[in-house]
C-alpha cells in the first residue's frame, strides 16, 4: 500500500448525488449489514470552520452493531487502494489495529495509516456507533468503477 492525496472537501459543495457514492452505499449496506445514516449535509465540520467532506458527497456514515462496524472497518482498510478510500473514523476503535480509548481513531490514506484520537482530533462524537468513510471523487462519480472494485476485491 502506498500513501494516496487526500482530496478532502477541495471540490466543495456539490449538491446534486454522486452515482458512484450510492453505488458504493449499496454495497457495502449488502455485504455488511450497515445502514447509511447520512451522505451530503452542505455544514462545516464538526470539529471546525471547514466544509464537511458531507458536503461533496463523497463521505458516508454507516450506522451498525459492532460486530457489523468491525467487518467493515477491517474490510474498507484491507482494500483501501481497490476502493479509492481517502479517510475512515471509527469513533470507538471498533476494527483498528490497535487499542484506542473512547476517542477511537481515523485512517488518512495520505499517510496511509490510523491515527489514534484524543479530545482535540475527534470533535465531538467519542464512542459513536457509526463509521464514517470517505471515497475519492474517482469512485465517488463512477458507479462502474466502484462495480469493478468489489469485483476485483471478491475474486482475488
Amino acid at each position: 500500500m502506498t500513501a494516496r492525496p487526500y482530496t478532502g472537501n477541495t471540490d466543495g459543495n456539490h449538491p446534486t448525488p454522486r452515482a458512484g457514492t450510492k453505488r458504493f452505499v449499496e454495497f457495502v449496506e449488502y455485504l455488511f449489514g450497515v445502514k447509511n445514516i447520512g451522505i451530503y449535509a452542505n455544514r462545516p465540520m464538526r470539529s471546525g470552520p471547514q466544509l464537511s467532506v458531507h458536503a461533496t458527497w463523497r463521505a458516508i456514515d454507516l450506522k451498525g452493531t459492532k460486530a457489523q462496524r468491525k467487518d467493515l472497518v477491517e474490510f474498507l482498510f484491507k482494500n483501501r487502494d481497490d476502493l479509492n478510500i481517502e479517510e475512515i473514523h471509527s469513533y470507538d476503535g471498533t476494527g483498528v489495529p490497535f487499542p484506542t480509548d473512547k476517542w477511537g481513531a481515523g485512517y488518512r490514506c495520505s499517510r496511509d495509516n490510523w491515527l489514534k484520537w484524543t479530545i482535540s482530533r475527534n470533535g465531538g462524537t467519542p464512542g459513536a456507533d457509526w463509521v464514517h468513510v470517505e471515497i475519492s471523487p474517482l469512485m465517488a462519480d463512477n458507479p462502474k468503477l466502484v462495480e469493478e472494485a468489489f469485483t476485483r476485491i471478491f475474486s482475488k
